[in-house]
């Protein structure tokens, strides 16, 4: 599994989470798409794939909780099979 590098910025409130077999992303999206955290209810769809070979198996997370780590992504998606990549994308233009 890679992680990619910390946010330096503020996160922009939405990610990536790449599973190595599509039906473990299936089963993270009928869990998790709607559920509530911190005051946010999260949407987790399927990603445009940038290649076949992950066709159904890269998830776009939106309505991520501003405070919310790399680490805390993982651990989120985690229990619904191995994980190849997460990344949540952040503002790192505007800091200072």
């Amino acid at each position: 599994m890679y992680i990619f590098p910390v946010c330096a910025g503020q996160s922009l409130g939405y990610g990536f989470v790449n599973y190595v077999r599509a039906e473990d992303a299936e089963k993270a999206i009928n869990t998790l798409n709607g559920l509530r955290l911190q005051n946010k209810t999260i949407k987790v769809s399927y990603a445009r794939p940038s290649s076949e070979s992950i066709k159904g198996a890269n998830l776009y997370v939106s309505g991520l909780p501003k405070a919310m780590t790399q680490q805390d992504l993982e651990a989120l998606f985690a229990p619904f099979g191995r994980i190849i990549t997460s990344r949540i994308l952040c503002d790192n233009i505007s800091v200072l």
